[in-house]
């Protein structure tokens, strides 16, 4: 599997290497057939306190049992203004993909190429992700060249929190963590597809954003803390339709750090207290790790 660096919402500038790679997989029930993994140590100013931060980071997986063979593409930048400001998950500033997705014409999607054995062969592997900081998101699309999808899911993820970084709930001491700042939503959708599959992806996409009941389903927070034996998680419920000669399966998914208040803390030693007034510095060195997605 790769090892490299990896955490949700960034990704390097240079683009991949156009050679064409082993596109359709097949494995055994439950091996991966695909996976990104990496750990990352950025530093920046988060909000308003200005002080220079680091996140440690997570691994990210995705597999599916066999019969079911994907490509799978990362959201690039939105081609109708490169501008710093108008950007798709690309900051032409940092030359990192950290831009939160606006609402802009003509999405670009980059295919990730990888081998037979799961390892990313991109001269700069856009998943590594060595950036982070919140109110960002980055979002893949997954479309599937063989098979029948029902379901696609979070299915099995750890985490790792700080003795030193507590809050109180119901007057007990409780280790903070990444979890509850993080939000994960997905869709999969029926396109007519085309000889282009670069617009078939961009189709799914305008329907992925226009979705209103694609909503998080990371649901943890400080009152509703993950058990110690993480459950499996479901991005999306249900999936209907069968790739093939007219009809593509699109499955786009997105992992975002909040910016919602609500996951803001301030610190009063020994605790970070919950406060909308606050930041997200109390998330620094927390991570989440071993995450594996599932086509089912």
């Amino acid at each position: 599997m790769l090892l490299g660096n990896w955490i949700f919402i960034t990704m390097t500038k240079k683009r991949a290497q156009k050679n064409t790679i082993i596109t359709k997989i097949a494995v055994s029930t439950m091996i991966a057939i695909f996976s990104l993994a990496s750990a990352f140590a950025g530093t920046y100013a988060w909000f308003t306190s200005m002080s220079p931060v680091s996140v440690s980071g997570a691994t990210f997986k995705v597999k599916s049992p066999n019969g079911i063979q994907f490509d799978l593409y990362y959201l690039h930048h939105f081609a109708v203004d490169q501008s710093t400001n108008k950007n798709g998950n690309y900051n032409y500033d940092t030359d990192i993909f950290a831009g939160y997705e606006v609402a802009y014409a003509n999405p670009v999607f980059v295919q990730v190429n990888y081998d037979s054995d799961g390892n990313v062969s991109d001269l700069d592997d856009p998943t590594n992700i060595s950036h982070l900081w919140p109110a960002h998101r980055t979002t893949y699309a997954i479309v599937v060249t063989s098979g029948t999808l029902s379901s696609f899911s979070l299915d099995s993820w750890d985490e790792v929190r700080l003795p030193t970084v507590l809050t109180q709930v119901n007057a007990e001491d409780v280790e903070i963590s990444l979890s509850w700042a993080i939000d994960m939503f997905g869709g999969a959708y029926y396109v007519s597809s085309t000889a282009n599959v670069a617009d078939d992806i961009a189709t799914g996409f305008t329907s992925y954003k226009n979705d209103n009941t694609v909503t998080d389903k990371f649901l943890y927070s400080q009152t509703n803390i993950a058990p110690a034996v993480k459950p499996s998680i479901n991005i999306v419920d249900s999936i209907s339709g069968t790739s093939g000669d007219n009809k593509r399966i699109i499955l786009y998914f997105s992992i975002e750090f909040s910016d919602d208040s609500s996951t803001y803390y301030t610190y009063n030693a020994p605790y970070y207290v919950k406060n909308t007034s606050g930041n997200s510095n109390c998330y620094e060195n927390l991570s989440l790790t071993d995450l594996v997605f599932k086509l089912a």
